[in-house]
This record gives structure tokens, sequence and C-alpha cells, in this order.
């Protein structure tokens, strides 16, 4: 596809693209504002490592794994469940875990916990409440490590002391007496000398493992507390809406390459050409009709935009029978409801127009419709014609057209096709080309029967009807049973087109009919309605 018909494209199916995007956005915009907001309170870690290595780089290493460890224990169920206690909370800790999220910051030793809740100030005291706890849970822990050692120190010097007051006492006792034993005072003061040294030691060994253990805690701190936020994370009612409505749009678009690709109905005359090597008459828009006279365009408004695409292809027509003259052509289609026997009528009523004498036949003698649109008598025509044998002028009827005639279908025979194939019908469409310039032949659908098949082979050319809504498949089988017979196409007429996909002179011609139209009503006031504008602006950007 070129450029201009994506465009086109776009342009056809701009009401979808708008109406998805409009849908979809409205859709999220709706549902965001029915959701409860969510508000995050954030507070920032700092984790601290108790002993540092004279290796910076360990050191620092060794810090971050630290803090990522702390990560996953901040979220630890007992930690969780004293915060919700502490603040009285009434929530398992089931449903905090989902709604606090810890994270490492770029690898550093700053940890960052956010706690997200319908109510601000709720989620600020949950974010500071659980490091505190934490914090107290994790120094417990360190603690325990060095307890038992402490504690074997401790009785220890309790042992001792109780030893040195055991000497102390008897040295006393001892030398209160009158004659004291200067051998015991010796030997209480060699074991009192021993006991104090054995004290020193001990506590010497105890303040050693206190500064051990003080020097050894890894610590975490609030480096920036929680504050209740104003502006909910959740929903994000803006960003949903646009994001909505550009998958929205997206969506329609894909949706109309979707029926586009499914769909294989014809829509450029450039496809029939390409593929069948059959030339475009000419393109005529869908027409209102509120009954079937209103058919005969051609003749009640000659001066509207579908009657010069009649004449429009008339030319066509003359152009190509200029080296062999096409006196008896075939309106025929692929399936019913194409509008083949109104472009017949009013193409004959056309000729008719421009000086020619023409004879309008309506071969279809299963549906015919011929003599309702130009009002005539059909009671007797064609199959009366085949059957008597014999050739009458009177089987012609005339019109209210100057050099239009009728040869109406007749009494609707029980075998069409045999009728249409028979050699006396050979001899009615000579003697037809004989009293008129052109015969028009309205033949029914070539996949539906096979009289347009049967017809074919009698005239000078097969002219095929088809509308916006004519599967190209089918059309192309109809086609090609013509084609087998080697018998001429003079081309193609497309029916119902939509008038956006009409020629610009549609347009003018459209213009200028209206506005004879108000004029001869006396409503020509030398403005133009806001429809002319809109229209006239249409008909600009599209071409």
């Amino acid at each position: 596809m070129e450029l201009r018909e994506y465009v086109l494209l776009f342009w056809r199916w701009l009401w979808l693209i708008v109406l998805g995007a409009v849908v979809a956005g409205a859709i999220a915009f709706f549902v965001s504002r029915s959701q409860t907001p969510i508000y995050q309170s954030t507070a920032v870690l700092l984790v601290s490592e108790g002993k540092a290595d004279s290796n910076e780089y360990r050191s620092l290493l060794v810090g971050e794994q630290l803090a990522q460890s702390y990560v996953t224990r901040l979220k630890n169920y007992e930690v969780l469940a004293q915060a919700i206690s502490n603040l009285g909370l009434d929530m398992k800790p089931e449903q905090l875990v989902s709604r606090v999220n810890v994270t490492l910051l770029n690898n550093t030793q700053l940890i960052k916990l956010s706690v997200s809740d319908p109510n601000p100030e709720l989620a600020s005291a949950l974010a500071n409440e659980i490091p505190r706890v934490f914090a107290e849970r994790n120094i417990t822990q360190q603690l325990s490590r060095f307890a038992s050692s402490k504690e074997n120190l401790a009785a220890e010097l309790r042992k001792v002391e109780e030893e040195i007051r055991q000497k102390e006492a008897i040295l006393a006792a001892e030398m209160r007496r009158a004659v004291p034993n200067q051998s015991l005072i010796d030997q209480t003061n060699n074991s009192l000398l021993r006991l104090r040294d054995s004290r020193s030691g001990l506590l010497q060994t105890y303040e050693n493992v206190r500064i051990a253990e003080a020097s050894s805690l890894n610590t975490i701190v609030i480096d920036e507390a929680a504050r209740p936020s104003s502006v909910p994370i959740s929903p994000r009612t803006a960003s949903n809406t646009l994001l909505a409505t550009v998958v929205g749009a997206l969506l329609a678009v894909g949706l109309v390459f979707l029926i586009e690709y499914l769909d294989d109905t014809i829509k450029d005359p450039q496809e029939i050409e390409s593929s069948l090597g059959l030339a475009t008459l000419g393109s005529i828009e869908r027409m209102r009709m509120s009954n079937a006279t209103d058919a005969l365009i051609v003749a009640i408004a000659p001066r509207a935009p579908t009657s010069e695409g009649f004449r429009h292809i008339r030319t066509n027509i003359q152009y190509i029978s200029v080296d062999r003259p096409l006196k008896t052509i075939l309106i025929t289609s692929a399936n019913m409801g194409e509008g083949k026997s109104t472009i017949a009528a009013n193409l004959a009523t056309s000729l008719a127009q421009s000086g020619k004498r023409v004879i309008l036949v309506d071969a279809d003698m299963r549906r015919p419709i011929q003599h309702h649109l130009l009002e005539v008598d059909g009671t007797r025509g064609l199959a009366n014609l085949i059957i008597r044998g014999k050739e009458d002028q009177a089987f012609l009827r005339g019109t209210l057209i100057a050099n239009l005639r009728l040869l109406p279908a007749g009494r609707i025979p029980p075998n069409p096709a045999e009728l249409l194939g028979s050699e006396r019908m050979r001899e009615v469409v000579q003697w037809l080309a004989e009293q008129a310039d052109y015969v028009i032949f309205d033949s029914p659908p070539v996949l539906a029967v096979t009289d347009g098949t049967v017809l074919s082979q009698m005239v000078d050319a097969t002219i095929f009807v088809a509308s916006s809504q004519t599967r190209f498949p089918a059309f192309a089988t109809a086609v090609k049973k013509i084609m087998a017979l080697e018998r001429p196409i003079a081309g193609v007429v497309l029916n119902k087109m939509n008038p956006r996909n009409s020629h610009y002179y549609y347009y003018y011609y459209r213009r200028e009919y209206r506005s004879e139209s108000e004029a001869s009503n006396g409503q020509e006031n030398g403005r133009k309605s806001w429809k002319e504008h809109l229209q006239h602006t249409f008909y600009f950007l599209h071409w």
C-alpha cells in the first residue's frame, strides 16, 4: 500500500480509532476514580558494620552484603508482628508483608523501606516502627553471642571474690589473737595475693569481652524518617487514562488492519486491473431510492453527480468501440444485489440522451424489473418473442425517454436458460441489433444461474457490475467464467460506492446541482450552509 492509501484507510476508519481511544480512556478513568487511593511512606535506613576491616574494599563489600541480608530480614514475620503490636493495629503480618517494600539503594549501605496503605499516617508510622523493632531485635540477637562468656566470667569473679573475703576474714581473726600464728598469716597472705591476681585477670578478661562485644555490634539506624504523603501512588488516574487511551487507539488500529485483511470485498479499481486485467469504466455512488422509479436518476436528475457518472461510463464505452463497434452489450454481475438492473437502465437512458437509438432488453427471466423502472407493460416481451418464432416490433415498448425502447422479459418461462441459449435467441439478438444503435441486455448474475454465461456468447461485449460489498474471489470467479468462453469483457462498473471514494468532479457537480435546485426553490441566498463548508473542507483534505 502507498502512503496515500494508508492515509485514506485511517481517514475512513477514524471514527473507530477515536471511539476505541475514548471508550478505553473513559473506562480507565472511571475504574481509577472508583479505586481506593493508596499512599506510600518511605524511610531510609543506614547499616553500620561493627568491626571495621583494615582492608577498605573488603570492609565495604562486607557492609553491602550485610545490608543485603537486612533487606530480607526487615520483612521477618516476628518483626512485622511486633510492629503491629506496638502500634495497636488490627492487622495480621501476612497482610502487612504485601504492603512493605524493602530495597537496597544503588549497592550502598542505605536501605529504603516503603509501606503502602490507604491511611497515609498509618503508612508513615509503620515505615518508622518496623526498623525500630528490627534494630532492637538485631541488637538482642548479637548480644546473645557474648552472653555465655560474660556469665562464665562473672561466675568466676564471684567465686574469687568470695574466696578473697574468706581469706581476709581468716587473716583478720588471726591478727586479733594474742599470739598470732605467723605461719598461717604468711600462708593466708600468699593466698590473698594469688586470688587478687586472679581477680585482676578475670576483670581484664571481662573488660576485653565487653569491648569486643561493643565493637562487633552491627547496627541499623533511621537515616531519614518516613513522613505522611499527601499524594497517592495509586490509582494514577491521569496516567492510567492516558495510557488506556493510547492502548485503545492502538487496539482499534489493529482491529482496522484485521478487518481490512479479512475484508475481501472490492475496494480499489487497481485491484481489478492488476488481478484480472479489466478496466474500470466508472464508479457510481450509492443512490437513495424510496421507490423503483427513483433508480432512473439519469432521467430524473440529469445534473446530479450520479448522472454525470453514467455519462462518464457512456463515454468510455464509446471510446472502447472505436475500432470494433459495440452494439450489443450484456450487463451482468457475480451475485444478486449488485445493482446491475439499475446500471443497465441508467446506461441505456444515458446513451439514449446522447441521440443514440437504444433498446433495453430485460433478459432476467427469473426476476424481471425493467418494466417497473420504466413504467411500461411487461406482460409480453422477450420470452414471448422467442417462443413466437417471429420478430415483431410490437414487443418493443416505447418509454417516456426519447430514443429508448424496452423489450420486457415477458412471461416468465420454466426453462429460461434453454430459451436464452437457443438458436432462436441468436436470431432475436441479430434482429434487435438491426433495430437500434445499442442493445443493452440486463441478465441474471453469472454465479447464480447460467443465463448470463449463455448470453455472453451472443453479444459483442459484457460489462460486469460490482458493488462495494462484492467479494473479490466471487467476482473473479464470475469473470473467469466469461473469459473461459473467450468472450470480450468491456470492463467493470463499480456501483454503490462510498462518496468519499468518488472522483473530485463528483463534488463539483453535486455542488452545482444543489445550487440550481436551491435557486429554483427560491432558497438561494448567497451563503453556504455549514454542511457545504464541511463538505468542501472534507474534499479538499481528501484530495
